[in-house]
């Protein structure tokens, strides 16, 4: 292995400095601040207490969710990818609505059609009923996780080596001993990876339980309730504690669990993965399945638009603009901050997540396993638990430091800024451009760095020349993910956000929670819109000159034909 150059060294220990400070750091201080015990220790019983019944509606709601969408993502995703019927690609195109709205969203639909004044439970059936409790909340999660656990798995049944299914028909298996012995095994470290988001996402989730939970409330979104309702920072970051130890041990588990055990065929992907032979019962009713999933998933977003044109829902149906006049009406940089955050936190964080994987990968660095577990943790920490420690760590000055040295100056503070908005996106989001690195470089061929070195190429030049044409698709699949999810985040900004900084998300969230449905519809759907055509942009900025070679191939051979 050649030794590594200056500029490798210098950028490793750039990346592990920001990695350590805004990765690291803010999860132990605010660990270390929930421990702080300097009240009565009746308060602190008090808060434990709380912390402890409200944590145990999140793993009640979180389990179910989990088994349930994984599940149904999982059938939809073969679904979708291994069985050929008419219809099949217009509903994979309708699967990847949930990536373009905020996870709370789905909740307006939803009281518009079973509320106190719903089209189906009031109009329909006459019923003032009340659509809030833990049902409706696990309703909604398993909608858009389970969406969520379809797009994931989907990727990897495009990858899969069939080989292995066809020796197992070949030896007489029937094709249900074959799906249970062969092919879910082989899918078992990506099932569980989807499982272990899914919960996480779950947990994390505070907006779905305050909007549509009623009197049943989880830890996140309680949390929530304790910060902005009580100013009770002292007893939400022991409820944050008690909420980061369940996220952390299904994270540790998971990466236990999968390093245990290896998975690995010669081949990366098949040619042709469908089914050639399933019997009528089995395929009719896997269709019926997912064309009901992804049925509710647009009759919730059609309601969605139906809202936002609709004058006041529950009491008067008539066709209006007045909720589009209204928001145009208002300032638009809430949608203009949204865009520009998400597009440099997309590119810095992928960036820099992908160079970090090539460096892990690649180099011998100290501290290696260590620094990608760094780099990996504010993953499993709920977003809402990551916004409150960047409040308990950077209302200091120097950074944060300012809480234990230089206490007498008055150097630079993060906390009000504009940049800690762009910080704490991409430390929470480099890990997605790191998993997506580390995945491709797996299947590269270390030799092509030497060769290029053994021509007399610089250890930069190689990089840029060599390895960062190779990490385009891992940069590009990053870019695409963190660029929708930071459109459509909340939980981990939601607190450090100021109206100078305002986003389209934060905007949303304040008028559900007011009740205007209309206007809330309306923004969403303008959000929805306006995320679904930038990544159309940068979709045809980063393909469209292989897309134009394609088309021009395409012509002429049809020409010549």
């Amino acid at each position: 292995m050649k030794k590594n150059n200056g500029v490798i060294i210098l950028l490793y220990c750039l990346l592990v400095f920001f990695i350590v400070y805004f990765a690291f750091i803010p999860v132990i201080s605010v660990i270390v601040y929930g421990m702080n015990l300097g009240c009565k220790i009746e308060i602190i019983y008090k808060y434990i207490e709380r912390a402890l019944y409200y944590l145990k509606n999140s793993l009640v709601i979180s389990f179910v969710v989990t088994f349930i969408a994984t599940s149904c993502g999982m059938t939809i995703a073969f679904t979708l990818r291994r069985l050929k019927f008419r219809g099949r690609n217009m509903l994979r195109i309708f699967s990847l609505l949930p990536l373009i709205h905020p996870p709370f969203v789905g909740s307006i639909a939803f009281i518009m059609l079973f509320g106190r004044r719903g089209l189906i439970s009031h109009q329909f059936f006459g019923l003032d009923i009340s659509p809030y409790g833990w049902k409706g909340v696990v309703f909604i999660q398993v909608l858009g996780l389970g969406a969520l656990a379809n797009i994931l798995i989907s990727s990897v049944i495009e990858k899969m080596d069939i080989s292995l299914e066809e020796a197992a028909r070949n030896l007489g298996a029937q094709e249900k001993k074959v799906f249970f012995t062969v092919t879910l095994p082989m899918m078992i470290p990506e099932i569980s990876s989807t499982a272990l988001l899914v919960f996480l996402a779950s947990m994390a989730d505070f907006g779905t339980p305050l909007i549509i939970g009623g009197d049943f409330q989880t830890l996140a979104s309680d949390m929530y309730i304790q910060i902005t309702g009580m100013y009770n920072m002292q007893g939400a970051s022991i409820s944050g504690v008690f909420l980061l130890i369940p996220c952390i041990f299904a994270f540790v588990l998971q990466r236990y669990y999968i390093q245990k055990r290896t998975y690995f065929t010669d081949e990366v992907g098949a040619k042709d993965i469908e089914y050639k032979e399933i019997k009528p019962y089995a395929k009719y009713l896997l269709i019926f399945f997912t064309s009901l999933f992804i049925g509710l998933v647009l009759l919730k977003y059609t309601f969605i638009i139906i809202g936002a044109f609709t004058k006041q829902w529950g009491y008067d149906y008539t066709f209006t603009l007045s909720h589009f006049q209204s928001i145009l009406k208002r300032d638009f940089s809430s949608f203009i901050n949204s865009v520009k955050l998400a597009t440099y936190v997309a590119f810095i964080s992928s960036f820099i997540g992908v160079v970090l994987a090539y460096i892990l990968h690649n180099k011998r660095v100290p501290m290696a396993a260590f620094v990608d577990f760094m780099a990996v943790l504010p993953a499993a920490v709920p977003g809402i638990l990551f916004g409150i420690s960047y409040l308990v760590t950077f209302k200091y000055p120097v950074l944060g430091m300012g809480r234990w040295i230089l206490k007498d100056i008055k150097p630079l503070v993060l906390l009000g800024t504009e940049i800690i908005i762009y910080i704490i996106c991409i430390a929470r989001y480099m890990n997605v451009g790191l998993r997506a690195g580390s995945a491709l470089l797996k299947h590269v061929n270390s030799d092509l760095e030497k060769a290029a070195y053994n021509l007399g190429a610089s250890e930069t030049k190689t990089f840029f020349t060599v390895i960062m044409p190779l990490l385009k698709d891992a940069f590009f699949a990053s870019f695409f993910k963190n660029f929708s999810t930071t459109m459509t985040t909340l939980g981990a900004i939601i607190f450090l956000l100021l109206p100078k900084n305002k986003v389209a998300v934060q905007q949303i969230f304040q008028i559900i929670t007011s009740s205007a449905m209309g206007e809330a519809s309306a923004m969403a759907l303008l959000l929805s819109l306006l995320c679904l055509i930038m990544l159309g942009f940068f979709y045809v900025l980063f393909y469209g000159g292989s897309l134009w070679h394609k088309m021009k191939e395409g012509r002429g051979v049809w020409k010549s034909y």
